[in-house]
């Protein structure tokens, strides 16, 4: 499946099929670009996901707290994310020449992570991270996914068709422009990928949408009877004919036929396919005269028909009009609204109401998923009968294919610091089992705190301690001061030397970068 979008500015609607213009009121001619988008993966309030907010074109700044700024969905008022998890201080987006996106970190407590890592210091994305989709966790409760958009959000007119991503949209207005015609359709598309509900709404919004729809797998036929069971056969036309058959062109009338795995079509029957693309006729095994084909034909493959051995003739037919339907790793903005549909779905079936933790979802949507949303779809129900029996939602327990592992922030950079200097963010995966205070050294707890930027919660994950343990191993180190103990003046001079970075300044200080956060946002508050 690919859920509804939203349109920020009812202004202007101009019919953009290239998804290439930046605003309501372009034109074509204008400049073109990408819009940067942060869409709500995982809410509190479950509703709201798959509402967002679209940085207007030009403006390269956000500031992201818990009043501003509005997401909205189509046809719904827009609203601030709200949740008490997220601080009232801003954490700051900014979108630089290059298309990097700068992440600087709220003067607050709230934790913020960033595919899976933990931020202990400013950030920034690459444009490639950002065409993957970047997941923020905010307040270990709300799940954001920045990611690019070519086109404006969109009302959704296809509610089978989940999804608020530019991909989504795309497949939508692609189905509304081939549903209004007759010519042949060719789905592309990899397995689990949903070329069987874009054939159905093919249809169900063509003029057809009241005859039958017909779907046949092409890979179950058997080569002597295939024939036979496409175009139908009269009695005795072959041994065990015992009484003539329509076949499924017959059965489809003047509705839709749709053939799946089209590249796995005997070989024998591609050439009778192609007779009917081209002149609109077919013959029953048996028959004497040729019967007339009605129905309108779509295939699906996730197979390269340009090679081995397929009826060339016969592809060049059936590609009357192809759309070629994304993976789900290209639409990570859509996991979320696709998790929630499951969700809902089971709740119908099963009754009551499931509750998944956001840094569960979060996990979910950091993954790849080779087998697209049929292996999604998959992965929760299985998590669902497991929180029936009592058990955590557990993205270990799912053992799903290390293919659709995403590379460790840590490794691929997408947490790199803005300012050369600056620590990089720590994985959030802390060691197997948890570590006695009495073999932790006191290099190894200032090598910690100085690896992750300063920040206690980090250090007490990169070491496999608790927080509180975390404490007692600080107020024992003599190279680390508490905030408390540190003259005002030598404060003043470290804000002076490196600005109002808590990190470099609690660097300079050896002191842990939490307090001192709370110290320059109390400052910063204060009358002057």
């Amino acid at each position: 499946m690919l859920t509804s979008s939203l349109s920020l500015e009812p202004a202007v609607t101009v019919f953009d099929p290239e998804y290439t213009l930046t605003s309501h009121s372009a034109a074509p001619g204008q400049a073109r670009g990408r819009l940067l988008a942060l869409t709500i993966l995982w809410h509190p309030e479950r509703e709201r996901a798959g509402e967002q907010h679209v940085l207007a074109p030009g403006n390269a700044e956000l500031e992201l707290n818990r009043f501003a700024p509005l997401f909205a969905a189509a046809g719904s008022a827009a609203t601030p994310l709200g949740h008490r998890c997220i601080a009232r201080d801003s954490l700051r987006l900014r979108r630089d020449a290059d298309d990097q996106l700068h992440i600087a970190m709220p003067l607050s407590r709230m934790s913020v992570e960033l595919n899976g890592a933990l931020l202990t210091a400013d950030a920034r994305l690459t444009p490639q991270q950002l065409d993957d989709g970047a997941i923020l966790l905010l307040g270990g409760m709300v799940l954001l996914c920045a990611h690019w958009m070519d086109s404006l959000p969109r009302a959704n007119s296809i509610p089978t068709l989940l999804g608020v991503s530019s991909a989504a949209i795309k497949v939508r207005e692609l189905i509304r422009q081939v549903a209004a015609t007759d010519v042949p359709v060719l789905l592309l598309g990899a397995t689990g990928s949903g070329k069987e509900v874009v054939a159905r709404a093919i249809h169900h919004a063509s003029a057809r949408r009241a005859a039958p729809l017909v779907s046949v797998n092409m890979a179950t036929l058997s080569d002597t009877l295939a024939a036979a069971d496409l175009f139908g056969a009269e009695k005795g036309a072959y041994t065990g004919a015992q009484a003539s058959r329509p076949g499924w062109f017959a059965e489809a009338g003047e509705g839709t036929l749709f053939l799946d795995e089209i590249g796995n079509a005997p070989a024998a029957i591609q050439p009778m396919l192609l007779r009917v693309l081209e002149c609109g006729a077919y013959r029953p095994l048996g028959a004497r005269s040729d019967a007339q084909a009605r129905a309108r034909l779509i295939a699906a493959t996730d197979q390269d028909l340009e090679w081995g051995g397929f009826n060339q003739p016969l592809l060049r037919r059936l590609e009357g009009f192809v759309i070629r339907l994304p993976p789900l790793r290209e639409r990570r903005a859509d996991i979320g609204l696709l998790i929630l549909h499951f969700l809902r779905d089971w709740e119908a079936r099963a009754g009551g109401q499931a509750q998944l933790p956001a840094a569960f979802v979060g996990a979910l949507c950091r993954y790849d998923w080779p087998g697209n949303v049929r292996q999604l779809a998959s992965a929760v129900q299985r998590t669902l009968i497991a929180l029936q029996a009592g058990e955590a939602p557990s993205f270990e327990a799912l053992r799903l294919p290390a293919e659709g592992s995403r590379v460790a922030p840590s490794a691929g950079a997408p947490t790199a610091a803005i300012e050369p200097t600056a620590p990089a963010a720590p994985t959030t995966v802390p060691p197997a089992g948890r570590t006695r205070l009495s073999d932790l050294s006191g290099q190894a707890v200032i090598a910690a705190m100085e690896q992750h930027g300063w920040c206690i919660r980090a250090a007490a994950l990169a070491l496999g301690v608790s927080r509180p343990s975390m404490y007692k191993l600080i107020d024992a180190h003599p190279a680390i001061r508490s905030l408390a103990a540190i003259p005002p003046r030598e404060i003043d001079a470290a804000l002076d030397q490196h600005g109002p970075d808590p990190v470099r300044c609690a660097a300079a200080l050896r002191t842990p970068s939490e307090p001192l956060r709370r110290y320059l946002r109390e400052r910063r508050g204060a009358p002057g």
